[in-house]
Parts: C-alpha cells; structure tokens; sequence
C-alpha cells in the first residue's frame, strides 16, 4: 500500500508513542509512551483522535517528512521551529499539507520534545497493547528503534479534513527558566539523614546532560547518606532515586520495571511533562506536595481528556 508520507530527515531521536503499555511488567518491558503527555494529548485532541492514538516524538528537531497526500496534522510540544515548504508555522495548532510538501521542524530555542499527530493515528504494530517504541527493550521493528530516513508512514483516516484548530494562547504551557517540582516522600524517606532530607528541599540542582527517555538526572549537591543498596522494589514513572553518586534522578517513561537504590518518593506526574521539555542545565527544586492534591489534579486533566482507564 502507497504510504500516506515519507520521512525525509528522523532527526537525532524521532519515535512512534502513544501513552504506553501497562500490561509489560511482568516481562520486564518499560512502559514507554509520549514523554511530555500533555502535549501528546492536545496533539490528538486538536485532530479529534482517540485518546492514545500513535503519534510521532520528535526530540530537538532535524526532522523532516514529506507528505505524499492531502491531509491535516496537528503540531505541539516545544523544541523546534516548524515550516511547511519554507513557510513558518506555529505549533499547538492543525496544519494543512498538500501531496509533495514538506514538514520540517527545524532546531528550536526552548523545549525538548515536539509531537506531530495524524489523523486517526499512526498506522503501527503493537505489543502489550501500546506502539510505543521502547529503544533499549530492542523490540522488533519501530517497536524498538528510531525513525529512519525514508520511512513510510500511514494513518488511518487519510481523507479526514478539519478547519483550522488552534490552542488558545493561555491553555499553551510555558516553558519556564527553572523548575519547582512536587515532591511526595515515600517509605524510604527517613533512611535519609535530617542533613539530607533538609537538603532535598532547601539546595537546587540543574538537569543534567545525561538525562534521557529513561531518567532525568540531576546534577548538585550529593546527598551523604549512603545510599543502602536495597532489595529490588517496583519502579513508577516519577520515582526519585539516588544512586552511589548521592544524586537524585526522577525516572521518566522509558524506566525499569524495578530498582534497587534508596528512593526519596514520587513527583508529581503532571511534572513530568514539564520535566521533558527541560534542556540540560535547567535549574530544578523539589518542593514538599499532599498526595490528595495531586491525586485530584490527575483526575481533572484525565477526565478532560478521557484516558481515566484508557491507558
């Protein structure tokens, strides 16, 4: 079957996600799925999609597809500048594309990750219930690796049309200079030292240049305490682990399924897509959160987007 377009330039990292599987565990596969979800989801909203239709992860840029019919796809997320046969567009809004031109998403200033949905959703093979790509599970197919130059893509509703539909200003998130990140202690929480704990709060660090798919790491002061090496515990995105450096990293979507390092607790899952989008170097401090106030801000934003038991 004639492909729908064709990736011209992947860029560094471009990936099919949706919101990830959760049925992997027991096989010890990562969850995956879109890294800022919140962007994800607007992507697929703006187009009418379902929820967890497969859309494309572009991280900083370099990519490049062109389209080999009409069609309309929606653009979010930060990271990069967007243009259509040369001409400038905005992000967080639909896109119209007749067959020959071409997308590019240039190196932006701010921001980490762009999405580009398609109407109806990637055409994809799945596992686990999710076409997420998880590139260190080595799955087959774009299961388990990046985009390459040439790559066919489909989707499943070609001939749909939409007007032009554009997020309002206000409801596009920021990109802030440093981040203040809620943070849940845990069980684990008073094997820390009183100098650590005081410390967790109270010093900042910044991202740092390792952080990946899998965590952000964070680069400062290291905590003194130990830390024990523990028996391996369940692993969930935005557990804060410390590790034999004494630094603390915030496991994204790409995480392991257990680990075994003192943990300090949990962030907020909404921080994490504000987490995604952060360059390295950006400063970052935890700040004390009640797990009720983040339990009912999840609900709103899953009730808004109806994934309350979509993923």
């Amino acid at each position: 079957m004639s492909p729908h377009g064709v990736v011209d330039r992947p860029g560094p990292f471009c990936t099919i996600q949706d919101l990830g599987r959760r049925t992997g565990r027991r096989a010890g596969l990562a969850p995956g799925g879109a890294m800022d979800q919140r962007a994800y989801l607007w992507a697929n909203r703006l187009l009418g999609n379902e929820p967890a239709a497969p859309a494309l992860e572009i991280t900083l840029g370099g990519f490049a597809l062109r389209f080999a019919a009409a069609t309309v796809v929606a653009i979010t997320g930060e990271g990069c500048a967007a243009t259509l046969d040369g001409v400038e567009t905005r992000a967080w809004r639909t896109v119209h594309a007749q067959p020959g031109q071409l997308l590019r998403l240039g190196y932006g200033t701010t921001g980490m990750r762009t999405y580009v949905a398609f109407p109806g959703g990637l055409e994809a093979t799945t596992a686990f219930g999710s076409a997420s790509a998880v590139v260190r599970d080595g799955m087959p197919g774009l299961l388990g690796r990046c985009l390459r130059p040439g790559e066919p893509l489909r989707w499943h509703a070609p001939d749909y049309r939409c007007p032009v539909r554009r997020l309002p200003d206000e409801l596009i998130p920021p990109v802030p200079g440093s981040l203040s990140v809620p943070l849940v202690t845990g069980y684990e929480w008073l094997d820390f030292a009183t100098t650590d704990r005081r410390r967790v709060f109270d010093a900042g660090w910044t991202v740092d240049p390792a952080s990946d798919r899998t965590a952000t790491r964070l680069a400062g002061p290291a905590l003194t305490t130990g830390p024990r090496v523990l028996d391996s515990t369940p692993l969930v995105d935005g557990t804060v682990q410390v590790t034999g450096d004494g630094l603390p990293l915030v496991f994204m979507r790409d995480r392991p399924t257990i680990g075994g390092y003192a943990k300090l607790g949990s962030v907020d899952p909404i921080a994490l897509d504000t987490l995604a989008q952060a360059r390295p170097g950006t400063p970052v401090r935890f700040v004390r959160a009640e797990p009720h106030a983040l339990r009912s801000a999840l609900a709103r934003r899953e009730s808004f987007f109806g994934i309350g038991h979509a993923h």
